[in-house]
């Protein structure tokens, strides 16, 4: 049964150059979409048969590392499909209701008559990410304290992000580049220069009080593991071991 989900507009519908290529082709990772306008609206009509949107999909469970890091490799994927059509990227709406998976894909809705910046709006999503994270999964933690800091940052590359974000996990099973182990103490673990900016982060965020800040009870639960795990010194940092009764 097909199934479809409708944004409209008070605005004269227009049938121009965007929705005619949406409508010829089909993009990777782009829903299927129409156009119609009743009146003095527009409307338009996504394809969403045998979807789920992200936001009821992690009302049922949280977002663990894997996710975030297909959910990556999807938007870049879908960014590139979008300009190799000549098409605003700007257009792809990052809402979590607007956001669909299926069979391990996510899929994004394309709306023409979006007024954001794509960027801007992806932060915003980052935190949503931080709110609905598993804070039982180390990498989970590592993958969300890095969007949202990375993507604080002006003109930031999505390619070069998530590149690093794939690297998270990987990284832990050798020596990271570039660090040889007379760089360390003795009875010292190596540290890379991930670890080291987010150390650096966390004490930024600490001290400014914008924990508390970002939204009402957004960084609760990163709050209590900082206030609940607070060591000394940072070079007595033993990783990231989240009790349940402690979220």
């Amino acid at each position: 049964m097909e199934r479809k989900i409708t944004i409209e507009e008070k605005v004269l519908y227009k049938e121009d150059y965007q929705v005619r290529m949406l409508k010829a082709n089909d993009l990777e990772g782009i829903l299927k979409m129409g156009g119609r306008g009743v009146n003095e609206s527009s409307y338009y009509d996504y394809d969403v048969s045998g979807k789920i949107s992200m936001k009821a999909m992690f009302e049922r469970s949280k977002i663990r590392a894997e996710d975030i890091k297909m959910f990556l490799q999807n938007l870049k994927m879908a960014v590139k499909e979008v300009e190799t059509f000549l098409l605003n990227m700007h257009c792809i709406l990052l809402k979590p209701e607007y956001i669909f998976y299926e069979e391990g894909r996510f899929f994004f809705c394309y709306y023409p008559l979006a007024k954001q910046d794509l960027w801007e709006e992806f932060h915003v999503l980052t935190e949503y990410f931080v709110k609905q994270a598993d804070y039982q999964e180390e990498d989970c933690v590592n993958l969300v304290f890095l969007l949202h800091k990375k993507t604080m940052d002006e003109n930031y590359s999505l390619e070069k992000l998530t590149a690093e974000c794939m690297q998270i996990g990987v990284r832990q099973e050798g020596m990271p580049e570039g660090l040889e182990e007379e760089d360390c103490e003795p009875g010292e673990e190596p540290e890379d220069s991930y670890e080291l900016a987010r150390r650096d982060w966390i004490t930024e965020r600490e001290m400014s009080g914008s924990l508390m800040r970002e939204t009402e009870n957004l960084w609760m639960p990163v709050k209590r593991f900082l206030d609940r795990h607070k060591k000394p010194k940072w070079g007595e940092w033993d990783g990231l071991h989240i009790e349940e009764e402690e979220l």
